[in-house]
């Protein structure tokens, strides 16, 4: 008893009288995170590992102490959420169901002419949905609304429901619980409303209810949330398995426990990366698509793991070279040769001594859990696990497939973590006081190793959420808290042929970071009508590197600090469309979207043998010769917003058939219809035949008529252009010339297809009808000397 007085007296004079326990009760000091309340509960709402307090936490924050920050965008913007997840009530279809404003068009900061989902008019309780595939914690919303037809529409307030099964939805209630909660939406068409909610949804499904609208019922949204994480991890991690190639499982994802395993920084060595096969091209060793190429954002000509066959029998492995708690996985897609490959479903499986395998399955399932894959060759997809395991190997198992069994991945998760012993309490302010002898002692000899963490009722905590130093080496967190912003420009660049355009591109941290961080950049050209993407330049730091026909025409510009705006020259004809500035940080990424439009005209044309002759690819080429190309549907309806109206239907780039109408008449459609662009809709590529809308951009040249003695035949024309150190004018150059410099002549001539026309911007007596426009005396008789000639000098 003596010694245990004089133990109970040295635990005061340390502990106690220092002052660190001065304070009582488990709320003090305050144990919870990011200003959450603390609140002491009673013996009989006890169970859980923290057994005398819960944390409320404040919006945005989950976990059993507040640590994590679940206010994350869910995937709407960027893509992670597929166009199949989200769907609506209603769609709106304007001009003459042309235009479909459909739901999967409801994404943040989406550009466009059609950029949002808009319900029907006669939908009296509209409603828009996305299905997240699993139970997520979602803890708010973004709202954004879009114009159409020129005037602001946006949800000015609106309701929010929840389901796990798709059937049964639930209203978020509003803080008295007396009705459903109205959030408050937009105020205009462009900014963003953050609404966040009181409490956290574990859910699969999200409706939004739009209550009141401006106009039309317009929404573009985010989801904010994250995964879904348990409470605690059980203590039998340690335990050795009764099989021993049978990792052990733990309940939920432990919070803080997502980092990346090894794959993507080359941590993993590649002779511990195997697979069931390797693809070849050509058969050729030099050319393999080997296993240790498929890391997360792999670059170089081969730059994934592709399997020998596409079967369900193959597989890509990772032996993490010890037992790590697995939570989740990122896979990517690549490209071979210009096509698309990726793994669009697969399965998991898992060892400790590559044995032994077990399939990865939900609690309570009892089939193999089936994630969903890529869509393209490029995104990253991550699935999180709800189960995590220990294991030291791991199998990726492609269930389906694009093209071939093509695939990059990074897993993710953490070491394993030590089992702190539980030290049991007592009624003295110490809580070891007047328990044995020996285990004040043990807790006295731990003091000095853990005299940096925090002590709350019984337990150390790491003041990190999980329990590791989230230093990177650059004197910042690893994205704990911060968040990667890229900021591009909303409207459309337009420039003209020739010229050299600025794309840009902007990137910050929130909140600012203090010392810079290596990044990759990566501009590319987004894929029109089918076409593969284009790269355009990649660089890491001051190493720059571009590709295709942009090679020494670009140029990245970093004038400012984190400018990454990219320069092109000597602007060509196909450069117009949309580029993806994306901005990589380790494993977070972020992009934005620049639209490049050329400044130019678009026309109808006809070839030499008539009307309706030309199938897909033949209107390409004609294009191509009179230096246009085939018109894009915005080009087209732009030019019908200014006037243009022809009753031919032509091909567009996306291989649509349509054509303009401004004046509805019986031969075009009737006079029931009102004005607009016309569809037939997708037609076979080389069975149909229309004729076709070009546009022409800007020029660089100048095209000029020739004054000459006497008229000419087609042969002739040709000649004296040349004499005149010119060429004979294509159709492309002659529309330019007459939209852009105002080429006025009532003088009709020869062009290079054999046409004769002439340009008239001022309309007077005997010089044809009353309107702007070039004139056509369609294809006379090369022979015939009743024509001059317009010619075309380059500069």
């Amino acid at each position: 008893m003596q010694d245990l007085r004089v133990l109970a007296a040295l635990c005061g004079v340390l502990l106690c009288a220092s002052g660190l326990f001065a304070a009582s009760g488990p709320c003090s000091p305050n144990p919870c995170l990011h200003n959450a309340e603390c609140q002491v509960i009673d013996d009989a709402h006890r169970g859980d590992v923290f057994t005398q307090y819960i944390c409320e936490c404040p919006q945005g924050y989950v976990g059993v102490h507040c640590e994590t920050s679940c206010a994350k965008p869910l995937g709407m913007e960027e893509g992670a959420i597929a166009d199949f997840q989200i769907s609506a009530s209603s769609v709106h279809l304007g001009f003459m169901g042309l235009q479909r404003w459909a739901p999967e068009l409801a994404r943040l900061h989406r550009t466009g002419i059609v950029n949002a989902w808009t319900a029907s008019n006669y939908d009296r309780k509209p409603w828009i949905q996305v299905n997240l595939l699993r139970k997520m914690r979602v803890t708010g919303v973004v709202t954004q609304g879009a114009s159409r037809a020129g005037s602001a529409e946006y949800l000015k307030t609106f309701k929010v429901a929840h389901s796990l099964d798709g059937r049964k939805f639930q209203f978020i209630q509003d803080e008295e619980a007396s009705g459903d909660k109205v959030f408050v939406g937009n105020v205009d068409n462009s900014g963003l409303k953050i609404n966040l909610f009181s409490s956290p949804l574990e859910t699969q499904y999200v409706r939004l209810f739009p209550v009141s609208c401006r106009r039309g019922c317009t929404l573009r949204f985010e989801l904010l949330g994250c995964e879904l994480n348990g409470s605690s991890v059980l203590d039998t991690r340690d335990e050795p398995a009764a099989n021993p190639g049978a990792p052990a499982t733990l309940p939920s994802s432990g919070n803080g426990c997502s980092e990346p395993l090894g794959l993507k920084d080359n941590v993993i060595p590649d002779k511990q990366i195997t697979a069931s096969s390797s693809f070849k091209t050509w058969g050729l060793r030099a050319f393999g698509w080997y296993p240790f190429y498929g890391r997360l954002d792999k670059q170089g000509k081969f730059n994934a793991w592709t399997a020998q066959s596409n079967d369900a029998s193959e597989w890509l492995q990772v032996d993490l070279g010890s037992q790590k708690q697995v939570t989740g996985v990122i896979t990517q897609g690549a490209r071979d040769f210009g096509h698309i490959q990726y793994v669009a479903a697969y399965k998991v499986a898992y060892s400790n001594d590559g044995v032994n395998w077990t399939e990865y399955k939900e609690h309570g399932a009892v089939d193999s859990k089936i994630f969903p894959g890529n869509l393209d060759n490029n995104s990253h997809k991550k699935n999180v696990f709800e189960t995590p395991f220990f294991a030291r190997y791991v199998r990726i198992l492609p269930v389906a497939w694009h093209n071939r069994i093509t695939l990059r991945l990074e897993l993710l998760g953490c070491e394993r973590a030590p089992a702190w012993p539980r030290m049991p309490r007592s009624s003295c302010c110490c809580g070891c006081c007047t328990t044995m002898g020996q285990r004040v002692l043990v807790l006295l000899f731990l003091l000095p190793c853990v005299s940096g963490m925090p002590f709350y009722n019984g337990f150390y905590y790491s003041n990190s959420p999980n329990g590791r130093n989230p230093g990177n080496g650059y004197g910042e967190g690893l994205f704990n808290g911060v968040k990667l912003v890229v900021e591009t420009p909303e409207e459309t660049l337009f420039t003209h042929r020739g010229a050299t355009v600025t794309l840009p591109c902007h990137y910050h941290y929130e909140p600012a970071l203090a010392t810079p961080r290596p990044v990759r950049i990566k501009w590319w050209k987004l894929s029109e009508n089918g076409a593969p993407e284009q790269d355009v330049l990649v660089a890491i730091g001051k190493r720059h590197r571009s590709f295709g026909d942009y090679q020494g025409r670009v140029h990245l510009r970093q004038d400012k600090e984190r400018e990454v705006s990219l320069e092109l020259w000597d602007l060509r004809l196909e450069d117009y469309g949309r580029y993806r500035c994306e901005v990589i940080d380790g494993l977070e990424d972020e992009s934005g979207l620049v639209e490049l439009e050329l400044r130019g005209v678009v026309f109808p044309y006809q070839p030499p043998k008539g009307r309706y002759q030309l199938n897909f690819p033949e209107a390409q080429q004609a294009c191509e010769e009179q230096d246009a190309a085939v018109a894009s549907f915005e080009q087209l309806f732009r030019a019908w917003e200014e006037g243009l109206d022809w009753c031919n239907a032509g091909w567009l780039q996306d291989a649509t058939v349509q054509y303009p109408i401004t004046l509805p008449r019986q031969p075009c459609g009737g006079l029931g219809l009102a004005p607009g662009v016309r569809s037939y809709g997708p037609r076979h590529h080389r069975l149909h035949h229309y004729d076709v809308f070009c546009f022409a951009a800007a020029l660089k040249g100048r095209v000029y008529y020739l004054e000459h003695p006497e008229k000419l035949t087609l042969k002739e024309a040709r000649e004296a252009c040349q004499e005149d150190g010119a060429q004979i004018a294509k159709v492309g150059q002659l529309f330019a010339a007459w939209k852009f410099r105002g080429l006025d002549r009532c003088d009709a001539g020869w062009l290079a297809d054999g046409s004769v026309r002439y340009p008239v911007a001022h309309p007077r007596p005997n010089c044809g009808p009353p309107e702007p426009g070039v004139r056509s005396f369609g294809f006379p008789d090369p022979q015939s000397r009743l024509y001059g000639v317009y010619c075309y000098r380059s500069r």
